[in-house]
C-alpha cells in the first residue's frame, strides 16, 4: 500500500468516528440507546493518544468504527432530499466545536490537562462504567462548553431529561471533537465531503467489505 493511499484510509477512519459520534448523538437523543461497541470504541478513543496507527485509536480494529462508516456511506450517498439533517447538523456541529477549539489556546490547554487527569483516573473507576461517563461529560461542559458555539441536541424529552443519557451524548460529542480534531490533524478539511465525496464513499465501502468477509 502506497503512503498515499494509506494516508487517504486513515484521513476517512478519522473522518468516520466524527459520523460515529453524530450518530451516538442522534440515537441517545432519539432512542436513550445506542450500538455498545459503536459507544465503547468512540468513548475509548478519548483516552487513546500516545499511538503509532489511527486504528489504535479505536481499538486496533475498524470494526468498532462500522457504525460511523456506515453512516458515512449513506449521508454522502443520499441526495439532499434524503438526507439525515440531524446527523448533519451534529456532524457541521463538531467540525465547528473543533475550530472553535484550535482557535482557543486556553480551552484547548484545560481540555488536555483535564484529559491526562481522567487517563490516569480511568483504572480506578474501571469498576463503575458510568462514573467515566459522568467524568467525561464534566469534561465536556467545562471546555468545550464554555465555547462560544453551543451545539443544540434535540430528541424525545423523556430521554433528554435523564441524567445518565444527557451524559452519555456530552460524552459522545466530546469523542466526536477528538476524531475531528484527528482527522484536521491528518490533512481533513469540510470542503472534502463535496469535492472527494466519491472517494470517500469509495474507501468507506472497501472497509466496510473488508469487516463483512471477515465476519
Amino acid at each position: 500500500m502506497c503512503n498515499h493511499e494509506k494516508k487517504n484510509i486513515e484521513r476517512s477512519l478519522a473522518l468516520a468516528g466524527v459520523f460515529q459520534s453524530a450518530a451516538l448523538v442522534r440515537d441517545l437523543a432519539r432512542t436513550g440507546k445506542t450500538e455498545k461497541l459503536a459507544f465503547d470504541t468512540s468513548i475509548q478513543s478519548i483516552y487513546t493518544v500516545d499511538v503509532n496507527t489511527v486504528e489504535q485509536v479505536y481499538g486496533g480494529s475498524i470494526n468498532g468504527l462500522r457504525l460511523g462508516l456506515q453512516e458515512l456511506v449513506n449521508l454522502l450517498a443520499y441526495t439532499k432530499v434524503r438526507q439525515d439533517r440531524e446527523l448533519t447538523r451534529y456532524l457541521m456541529g463538531l467540525m465547528h466545536l473543533e475550530r472553535k477549539l484550535i482557535r482557543s489556546p486556553e480551552v484547548k490547554n484545560n481540555l488536555s490537562r483535564r484529559i491526562k487527569h481522567a487517563i490516569s483516573q480511568a483504572n480506578y473507576f474501571a469498576s463503575s462504567p458510568q462514573l467515566i461517563i459522568n467524568g467525561l461529560a464534566d469534561i465536556y461542559v467545562a471546555t468545550l462548553g464554555a465555547l462560544s458555539f453551543r451545539l443544540h441536541v434535540v430528541g424525545k424529552g423523556q430521554y433528554l431529561m435523564h441524567a445518565d443519557t444527557v451524559s452519555k451524548i456530552r460524552a459522545a460529542l466530546l469523542a466526536g471533537v477528538r476524531s475531528a480534531v484527528l482527522w484536521r490533524q491528518l490533512g481533513g478539511a469540510r470542503w472534502q465531503l463535496f469535492l472527494m465525496r466519491h472517494q470517500l464513499m469509495g474507501i468507506s465501502k472497501k472497509l466496510l467489505s473488508r469487516l463483512n468477509n471477515s465476519t
